[in-house]
Parts: C-alpha cells; structure tokens; sequence
C-alpha cells in the first residue's frame, strides 16, 4: 500500500467539475443497481396472490373439516346384536317389526326397507325373516322418538353395540361460522406472511378473523334460514311422493337436484361474502372491502356447488355419510374464496409496484391508498425491512386524478426515479424507483383510449 496521500486543495471543493464528476458517478452507482435481474418466475408465482390466497383457504377450510366432523351426524347408523324381536314391552305399529339391537330400539317395516351387502362383503338378508335373535346387523334409517325406523339393513360381523340415534343440529350452525373464521384467518396470515409484517399481521389477523366469524354467523340466521327452509322443503315434497323412509340427495330428480344445489350454491355465497366484510371492515380503503366481497361471495357460490353433486354419486346407501362430499365441498369453498379474491384484486387494480431486489423480491403491493407510505417501518402501507438506508417513511405514492406521483419525504439517502434524484415526479409504468439498496417496478394497467 502506498504512502502518499491525496491533498484536496479548498478550490477544489467549490469546482462545479468536482459536482459533476461526483453526480456522474452516484448516477452511475445507481445504474448498476437498477440493472439487477428481476426475481425469478418461481419466486414471482409463490409470492402471488394467485398462489398463496387458493392454497391458505384450502389449509383453512380443511382444518375447519377436520374440527368439525367428528361431531356431526347426518347419518344415522346403529349396529350390534340382535337380543329381542317383537317383546314385551316393545310397542310396534301393526305390521311393523319391533327389534332390540344391541341397546338401540329398531323399528323395521317389511314393505319398506331395503336390504343391502354388508360393508366387507357379505351377503345381504334374505328378508324380514331373517331377523332373529343372534343376528349381528347394521341398521341406518330416521330418529323417532329416540327409535330409530330401519331404512337400510345390513349384516356386519362384530357383535358390539355402536351408533347414536340422537340428532344433534348444533354441529351444522357451527360449520359455516367456524369455516369463515379459519379461511379467513388462513387468508390473512398468508398476506402477513408474504410481507413479512409480523406487527400489522397479528393485530388483523386477529381481529379480523373475529369480525369473519361474527357476520358469517349473522349470514347463517338471516339468508341462511330461508334457504336451508327452502333446500327442505325440495327433499321432504320428494318425500310426501315417494315410499323410502329416508330420502336423500340421490333419490330426487334432476330439476329438485338443481334447485337443492342452488340454494346450497347461495348460502355459502352469504358465507363467503360475509368473510369478505370481515377480513376487510376495518383498516382497509373501500375498494378492499369491494373486492374481497365480490371475491368471497363468488368463491362461496362456486364452491357451494360441489357438496350435492359429490353426495349424489359418490355413495350407493345411505350407509354411505355425507363426510367425503363434505370435506370436498369445504375445501372447494376455501379454494374458490382464495382464487376469487385474489382475481378480482387483480382484475380491480388500478396500479401497482413489485419489489425488484431484497427478501421482498417478487412481491407486488396494489396501491389502494392515497398516499401510500413506502418505508421500514411495520406501520407503512410498502413494508422494507431489513434495508438500513431506508427511512420509516421514506416515500409516498399519490394518486392525482388518473395518474400517479411519488414524493420524498426528506429523506437523508433519498429517491431516484429512473436514475435520477427525484424530490415529486410523476409516474409512468414501467418506471423503476430505487430507495435505499431496493428498486421497485411502477406498474400501471393499461387503459383504452377512447376512439376518435
């Protein structure tokens, strides 16, 4: 290393060539910075929208399944040994068969049930003579007065008493308040995530959440009455018209199948949108709360639609519950609400910036607000972390009639537009602001020229 030191003389400090040589390389600096690549196809798409908002409803609303139904019992489905036939102090309606199987009190009506192979295999009953002491059957069929009137019988080998005859309705109000609050809490924490604000994503995770789970429990008492009264009232017309015990999706036609599908389609509509409301009530511009209602309320319709048509074909007997068509259904609502709001957001945006470089890489930010607040600070509507020459609020973005605008705050490193230092400038897309070691990509979606 050399000795020899640099004299700057004080002339030197006022040459406007040594300004010049000094902007020239700062220009230049910046240069370098704005020719980094952008981030990778790969990393763009796990940082979409489109990516993460699908695949976090779906973990929501399979959770919600897996909650929820143990509990539910839309089946009702006894078993065990035969131990009495027609004895005192049974009481049987004339020409029906009074059994005890196992401790569960059976009614069966010859003309009426229906007898099927059992689980494993084996052989179905001859008939209603077959229905003796010893005998080690299944039997699935309607609650009445805590007897349950036989439907569907079949053998099964074990001898052990099992099954429930109690309705329990509680379980169903739950479902659609429990998977509004879990898709929506898997939503927003994948937003969270995505940013990497963990401040502002514990805080609206939280509450929003709650405020999800609050109006989709009023979408279940208001319009999710009529139209489960409705959807009712199609299966028990079936009912008055046919001899089954039960009658089920599979058993009606195919106009009352449409019409049972689409009330169901609407009810979780009212879900979906009213997860909409909650995630954004509060803390949100109006144009968020737009689209996450439209984006929830088409999600919840399009999912809804999955429930009937998996019930109708996927099972042969009623021995066959509703929890596969269930949990398809739950998990097509939590994907479509995730693909639905994420295409609207798309759809609706005006403008938006990608974060070209940093852990950040990848990420757009839809600019909802005016003005939107880019800094290091948790509070900031552009979240930079970990970019020591950023400020706390280092810019800010304004929307001014159909264009947009970019302001410094003051900043001590400043902001480039384009290579050059800006102080307010107006934006163009395409546009690649640096603050700090960051460089964003302004984006605009295009807008048609009226013809001449």
């Amino acid at each position: 290393m050399s000795d020899e030191h640099i004299r700057i003389e004080r002339h030197e400090l006022f040459d406007p060539a040594v300004d010049k040589a000094l902007a020239r390389e700062r220009v230049g600096r910046e240069r370098i910075i704005a020719d980094a690549p952008a981030a990778s196809p790969l990393r763009r798409f796990l940082l979409s929208s489109m990516f993460y908002l699908p695949l976090a409803g779906v973990l929501g609303a399979l959770l919600a399944w897996r909650l929820i139904e143990p509990s539910i019992n839309d089946r009702f489905v006894v078993g065990g040994e035969v131990v009495l036939v027609n004895a005192e102090p049974f009481e049987a309606p004339r020409g029906v068969i009074g059994l005890t199987v196992g401790t569960h009190e059976v009614l069966v009506d010859p003309t009426r049930v229906v007898f099927v192979s059992g689980a494993h295999g084996e052989p179905a009953l001859a008939g209603a003579d077959d229905l003796k002491v010893g005998a080690r059957i299944e039997v699935a069929g309607l609650p009445v007065d805590r007897k349950l009137f036989a439907a569907e019988i079949r053998p099964t080998p074990s001898a052990e008493s099992t099954g429930d005859v109690e309705r329990r309705l509680w379980p169903l109000f739950f479902l659609f308040p429990l998977t509004a609050a879990l898709v929506a809490f898997s939503l927003l924490l994948a937003e969270g995530v995505t940013t990497r604000n963990w401040v502002r994503m514990i805080e609206r995770t939280l509450l929003c959440s709650f405020l999800a789970t609050l109006f989709a429990t009023i979408a279940l008492f208001i319009p999710g009455i009529f139209i489960m009264a409705g959807s009712d009232a199609v299966l028990k017309a079936v009912a008055d018209r046919s001899n089954a015990v039960v009658v089920t999706i599979r058993d009606i036609g195919a106009v009352a199948f449409l019409i049972h599908t689409a009330f169901r389609s609407v009810a979780w509509a009212c879900v979906g949108a009213a997860t909409g409301v909650g995630m954004n009530l509060v803390r949100s511009t109006r144009a968020q709360l737009r689209n996450s209602v439209i984006g929830g309320a088409l999600g919840g319709a399009f999912g809804g639609m999955f429930f009937d048509p998996i019930d109708r074909f996927s099972g042969s007997t009623i021995f066959d519950g509703a929890a596969t068509s269930r949990g398809v259904g739950l998990i097509m609502v939590g994907l479509s609400i995730g693909v639905f709001m994420a295409l609207v957001e798309r759809l609706a945006r005006e403008a938006w910036v990608r974060v070209r470089t940093g852990p950040l890489a990848g990420k757009s930010f839809i600019l909802y607000k005016t003005p939107s607040i880019i800094g290091n600070a948790p509070q900031s509507d552009i979240y930079l972390y970990k970019d020591a020459e950023i400020d706390p609020s280092h810019a800010a973005i304004h929307r001014v009639g159909t264009t947009y605008e970019i302001e410094d705050l003051g900043t001590r490193m400043g902001t480039s537009v384009g290579g050059s230092r800006i102080r307010r400038r107006r934006l163009a897309s395409g546009d690649q602001i640096v603050i700090g070691s960051t460089i964003l990509d302004f984006e605009e979606r295009q807008r048609r020229t009226p013809a001449a």
